[in-house]
């Protein structure tokens, strides 16, 4: 074995491979520099004492951390401080997609070429730059946990090839497609129907509504802090209408199921085929349930609701994402147009 020393590290051979070792915390650790050229191990050597001197190589186990256990620190952190529904959507797509991609990958290891090469085969698979998006955003969240950590499990997260999101939807529904979607619907569809078309309620909120928040003398149904996405109480109106009439109509048939939507007494869970089919009959294929939202956002605005009591009925937090559902269509562009026109100019 052939050995040169330089400051606190040291050159050697194993066989015809130039190693460099170095003290960190009383503890030596040795790297391989992979090559028969003294030169590279000289370099190796000059990268791994200025990470020491730095600060960058206090704990050695940082080298042996692997993506997986990150990813097993950040499934506990999300079952601690997340809602179950995110925490359940986190544990799913670590399993099924980052796991088999990362979970054996080092660490110290994980360059952007390797997220930029995962982005890839997930566009090649069908999926969207938003699901890549939000992928790779659980992924440089248990970088970030590991590099909190004391002492820290990473000491340099890689850039993330985070992309811009250009898939903004701007569906919406007008009164003449909800009559006929109205009429092409299963009964038991109508409730959930209206109510989202009303008052904008996202659908993961609506499925969880039970009898017990509906107060019909009021005219509210109450959500609670824990059953709603922004984790704020607010209070839902029940417009007197197409609203009330299928709201009642549901109630008569719950045969003592607890929840509001339901078919013959079982709680409404999935109806995504019936959608699509009376989306077909109604001549308006490409509507998606989220476009509700949407288009109550509109309605209300139309109707002289102010923003802050519409963001309070829809559940939004920022004025910009209620901005973003207030879609500005030909009618209201024809209305400004007329009041342009209408105004004086004496």
């Amino acid at each position: 074995m052939s050995r040169g020393s330089y400051g606190a590290g040291t050159l050697f051979k194993r066989g015809r491979i130039w190693y460099v070792a170095y003290w960190v915390d009383g503890r030596q650790v040795q790297k391989s520099s992979r090559s028969t050229n003294l030169q590279d191990a000289k370099r190796l050597r000059d990268e791994l004492l200025g990470k020491k001197a730095r600060g960058e190589s206090v704990n050695a186990s940082v080298e042996r951390t692997t993506c997986g256990e990150l990813l097993d620190d950040v499934l506990e952190h999300a079952r601690a401080n997340a809602k179950p529904s995110t925490a359940k959507v986190w544990a799913w797509c670590i399993e099924a997609n980052l796991r088999p991609a990362f979970g054996r990958l080092r660490a110290c290891r994980l360059t952007t070429d390797a997220l930029r090469s995962y982005r890839r085969k997930r566009l090649r698979d069908g999926r969207s730059d938003a699901t890549c998006n939000r992928e790779l955003s659980i992924l440089r969240t248990a970088l970030n946990l590991g590099r909190k950590q004391t002492p820290p499990k990473v000491n340099i997260t890689p850039y993330f090839p985070i992309v811009r999101e250009s898939n903004a939807r701007q569906g919406f529904l007008s009164d003449d497609q909800y009559t006929r979607l109205l009429g092409t619907l299963p009964d038991e569809i109508k409730p959930i129907f209206v109510t989202a078309y009303f008052t904008g309620v996202r659908l993961g909120e609506l499925l969880a509504w039970r009898w017990d928040q509906v107060d019909w003398e009021q005219g509210f149904v109450t959500l609670l802090a824990s059953e709603t996405k922004s984790g704020h109480t607010r209070a839902v109106p029940i417009v007197e209408g197409d609203m009330r009439h299928w709201l009642e109509w549901s109630h008569e048939r719950s045969n003592g199921c607890e929840r509001v939507f339901n078919r013959a007494g079982q709680p409404i869970r999935d109806f995504r085929r019936a959608w699509k089919v009376a989306c077909a009959k109604a001549e308006i294929p490409d509507l998606k349930f989220h476009d509700l939202r949407r288009t109550a956002a509109r309605n209300m605005r139309r109707a002289g609701v102010p923003q802050v009591v519409r963001m309070r009925i829809t559940g939004h937090r920022t004025d910009s994402m209620e901005r973003r559902y207030n879609i500005v269509d030909v009618d209201d562009l024809r209305t400004a147009k007329s009041q342009m026109e209408a105004r004086p100019t004496d």
